[in-house]
């Protein structure tokens, strides 16, 4: 079966009955009105207003010829329907071109469609420059593309109205997909774009010969509800002092006029009303939003928000929400019950539009199923396989799935049944009541430290649960303020800050770790102990270790050798992994046992073992595991894949073996997350240090050997591509022991004082790769002990924190909180209670159901997962 493809095709016939349906006696009546037309729209078995296929035109004449028509047909649709509160309000189809904004800047005209369907609309010629730029994309509700002769297989044609409609998407956040049209003197095809990919009519429909689909078409966009044209009504434009509005209800003119300061001044300040089950917020800012050339995937979204009603309160005192909306995957993990499942969650709903779930498959597409690829392009397809996947992007937070990947367009035949159907997604809200900003923005390293500490028992803590994480960042450990309410008022102490582990969106739920412990058999280890002699290199052996480390180190060896039948041969393997263990003990400078004899608690074995975490997996880990993950901070094992990395601890391990991404990964993760703290940045504040600024062309001479081997680092480690990061962390593990010429002579000197821990951290996670012992199994308890001395390290000599780190914090949260005005006067009522604002109604029933480019700020990204040590169990 082939790969999910972004673009497929679906019967005409069936693409306009189930996703463009006009009620059968409306359409009629429409028919009839339309054939009688003074204009004579139709006449001669042809429309009049469009030019002969055969004669002599330019391919722009195609534009005003189908407006004018479409107009008519929409007015007459409009008649006979009568209009509703749930429809656009007003939208007119606009020919741009022949009214040519002259006063545009060439280039400002060619990545915008010269037809639309534009709500609110103003004559082109009437616009100023600001408005024409602005507004247009905030008023496009279908683009139209016209070619003289064009096929369903011009890629250059389907890549332009692909992009139309992919920035339609991505300028209006209140939009769940959108709808295009390709044109010609003949023939007319509708087209969808929607986060599972593209729908297409499997044949064009020839409009002269079948006239009632065409007026079908045209009158499906004038009567149609609006979020069956791609909108939300979930969501309204706030424009105090006016009440609310859906944005399909703005007009040209009047009170409810379409105005540009109504979106403010960007995308991300636009503020929204949106309505859940638990309530009804208002948004201040976007926190995280998703790219606008990538269309398909999540269409992760994230808003810091207030509740509505809190309009009126002092801004100081107001509770910050933050509001996740994405659209979930049937391969993804579910994050809200995920949240659910360990208990750190607000509110979770997958949205509903009149009772009926929203998701691609259902709402949006009706169930429609692709028909099939022919053979020579299914051949074609799955050359390119990767590629077309359209859960690559994000397993690695790269979206490497866009249209401009055209090529896996391919045409389809009808009658075959290995099509396979595109990925469902399902749009849900994660409403948190945790805020912050990025860990990069900290204050002091013992700050840091405490962050990270409580941020790994936050992980802990989930794992505990059974939820692997899997997508460790500096983005996704949140530096949030400590409180019950997390509200501006209970932050009179800046520097009262905790550790928040965040986005949960790639974790995988497996079997707790109650539920995978494995059980010690004390009486086994004791009897292969007896039955052979001890192969030490020392002569101290006895006195140095207790009988119940030998025995652990044997049940150890004997869980990763069961066909290991030589009890010498094992006590031995025992031997080797119980030095190692005492090495990195000695190694990381913690204090010897009393009376120098180490038990297994001195040496952190007196916990269980633990079974693989692969008893719960999705569906895309059931067809093999999946990697997730940021780049930059994906395990070595990974990004290579087990068996490709042998990690050795002096020379000596235990063969690697397979297993699915477990914590030890993910603690790895956070090792690189300090890491590239440590190399890139110059202290507090989340300052990138200067010689990483700089160009290398205009550093002296004398200080390029220190600069350029810097830069190579950082691009080798964090800034190149997948394969150069995994090729040097797998050359790095080959070798640990050059960790220290190659990584930590590239500290920036404030972080010297966090060198020691972060060669104990290295040499933990050597050991524990090497031979997959108890320091693998029990990873948290290792990390957080090496946590724990560093902060005792630390204290020695306190550092002060950064008041400039402290104050940006305390500036962004004071500009979030107030960034919705208090309302003068009386506050508009609640949308919810509005009478004018009409109940979203679901007229039709399927068969079968960059980030901003802005500077570095202290933004919090995502959804705030509040996993953090204050009141979780350790």
């Amino acid at each position: 079966m082939e790969e999910a493809q972004p673009i497929r095709f679906v019967p005409t016939r069936e693409f306009l009955d189930r996703i463009m349906p006009v009620d059968s006696e409306e359409l009629d009546q429409i028919y009839h009105a339309v054939m009688r037309h003074k204009d004579q729209l139709y006449a001669h078995e042809r429309w009049q207003t469009f030019p002969q296929a055969k004669g002599q035109y330019e391919e722009l004449d195609v534009y005003p010829a189908f407006v004018k028509t479409a107009n008519a047909i929409a007015n007459e649709a409009r008649v006979v329907s009568g209009e509703r509160a749930d429809q656009v309000r007003e939208a007119t189809w606009v020919d741009y071109h022949s009214r040519a904004l002259h006063h545009l800047k060439k280039d400002a005209t060619e990545d915008r469609p010269y037809c639309a369907l534009a709500m609110a609309a103003v004559d082109p010629l009437e616009a100023s420059s600001e408005t024409s730029d602005k507004s247009r994309w905030l008023q496009f509700v279908t683009a139209v593309e016209a070619k003289r002769d064009y096929d369903q297989d011009d890629k250059e044609l389907i890549s332009r109205l692909l992009t139309y409609l992919r920035l339609i998407m991505g300028k209006q956040r209140d939009r769940r997909f959108a709808f295009g049209l390709f044109l010609s003197t003949v023939q007319v095809s509708v087209w969808l774009q929607d986060r599972s990919g593209v729908l297409g009519m499997d044949v064009p429909i020839n409009i002269h010969e079948n006239p009632k689909d065409f007026i079908q078409v045209v009158a499906a966009f004038a009567t149609l509800p609006a979020h069956r044209l791609g909108f939300d009504p979930t969501m309204k434009l706030a424009r105090e002092p006016l009440p609310p509005i859906h944005t399909y209800r703005l007009t040209s003119q009047g009170l409810d006029r379409f105005t540009l300061e109504q979106y403010k001044t960007t995308n991300d300040v636009t503020q929204w009303v949106i309505t859940t089950e638990l309530g009804t917020f208002i948004t201040a800012r976007v926190l995280n939003a998703p790219r606008t050339d990538a269309a398909s995937g999540s269409g992760c979204i994230v808003w810091a928000a207030i509740q509505y009603e809190d309009r009126a309160v002092d801004p100081d005192k107001r509770k910050v929400f933050v509001i996740k909306q994405l659209w979930k995957s049937d391969r993804q993990v579910d994050e809200g019950a995920t949240y659910e499942h360990i208990k750190s969650l607000e509110f979770y709903e997958i949205v509903k539009i009149g009772g009926e779930l929203d998701n691609t498959d259902g709402l949006i597409r009706g169930g429609l199923e692709p028909v099939q690829l022919r053979m020579d392009e299914r051949r074609q397809s799955r050359k390119r396989a990767r590629s077309a996947k359209p859960e690559m992007g994000e397993w690695f937070h790269i979206e490497v799935t866009n249209v401009n990947g055209i090529e896996v367009v391919s045409h389809f035949v009808a009658g075959r049944q290995e099509a396979t159907g595109a990925l469902k997604r399902t749009r849900v809200h994660i409403v948190l009541g945790v805020f912050g900003c990025s860990v990069k923005f900290f204050s002091s390293v013992q700050e840091l430290i405490s962050i990270l500490s409580q941020c790994v028992r936050g992980h802990r803590f989930a794992y505990k649960h059974g939820v692997v994480h899997r997508d460790i960042s500096p983005a996704n450990l949140l530096i949030a303020l400590t409180g019950d309410d997390i509200t501006p008022s209970s932050r009179s102490d800046p520097y009262d800050v905790r550790g928040c582990l965040i986005d949960f969106d790639h974790a995988k739920r497996t079997r707790t770790v109650e539920e995978r412990k494995v059980a010690f058999d004390a009486d086994e280890a004791r009897r292969l102990t007896k039955m052979s002699v001890y192969h030490t290199c020392s002569e101290d052996w006895e006195e140095r270790v207790t009988d119940e480390v030998v025995h652990r180190a044997v049940h150890l060896v004997k869980r990763r050798y069961p066909n290991e039948s030589s009890p010498s041969k094992i006590t031995q393997l025992a031997t080797q992994y119980t030095q190692a263990a005492l090495q990195h003990h000695k190694l990381s400078n913690r204090a010897p046992p009393s009376g120098n004899v180490y038990t297994p608690e001195a040496l952190g074995w007196d916990r269980p073992l633990l079974h693989p975490p692969h008893a719960i997996r999705s569906v895309a880990e059931r067809t093999g595991e999946v990697r997730s993950g940021t780049p930059p901070y994906i395990s070595v094992k990974i990004l290579n894949g087990p068996d490709e990395v042998f990690i050795h601890w002096n020379g000596i391990s235990f063969p690697p073996s397979n297993s699915p991404h477990d914590a030890i990964h993910d603690m790895e993760s956070f090792f690189w997350v300090l890491l590239f703290l440590c190399i890139t940045r110059a202290g507090p504040g989340g300052e990138r240090r200067k010689d990483l600024i700089c160009k290398l062309n205009e550093i002296p001479v004398e200080q390029k050997m220190q600069v350029v081997p810097l830069h190579d680092l950082v691009y080798r480690l964090f800034d190149g591509d997948m394969a150069d990061i995994a090729s040097y962390k797998k050359g790095l593990f080959k070798q640990p022991q050059n960790f220290e010429e190659q990584i930590l002579c590239h500290i920036h000197p404030y972080f010297d004082v966090l060198k020691p821990t972060l060669r104990r951290w290295w040499n933990l996670l050597v050991l524990a790769y090497a031979f997959k012992g108890y320091e693998y199994h029990n990873i948290h308890t290792f990390v957080l002990e090496l946590l724990e001395q560093a902060a005792v390290e630390l204290a020695v000599e306190l550092e002060e924190d950064s008041q400039n780190a402290v104050q940006m914090r305390v500036d962004y949260v004071h500009m979030v909180s107030n960034a919705v005005a208090v309302p003068q006067g009386s506050c508009p009522p609640n949308p919810l209670l509005d009478a004018t604002s009409p109940e979203t109604k679901t007229t039709w029933h399927p068969d079968s159901s960059p980030r901003s480019s802005s500077p570095e700020l202290p933004l919090a990204k995502k959804s705030r997962l509040d996993l953090c040590s204050a009141g979780v169990p350790a």
